[in-house]
């Protein structure tokens, strides 16, 4: 999956909470739907976990691409400096 693709899970995740948010918000007072709202809330935390191990995934592909610019600049400096 590239940096992009996990952007978009990224975004898929976090509106799918928010909808989640809203549902648990509106039934949350109806004594009926106690345990639907256990429920919800459980499936809520999985997608937080979700969202924070793909969060990480991508700092490191960024990490990854920074240290990979970085690394390909000090080459092009090197190769500058040498036909000076």
């Amino acid at each position: 999956m590239n940096g992009l693709q996990l952007m978009d899970k990224i975004k898929e995740t976090e509106n799918k909470m928010m909808h989640l948010h809203k549902a648990i918000d509106k039934i949350s007072n109806e004594p009926e739907f106690t345990e639907s709202v256990s429920v919800l809330n459980l499936v809520v935390k999985d997608y937080q976990q979700q969202l924070e191990k793909m969060k990480e995934v991508l700092e490191k592909m960024n990490v990854s691409f920074g240290q990979q610019h970085q690394h390909h600049q000090q080459q092009q400096d090197r190769q500058t400096q040498e036909l000076q």
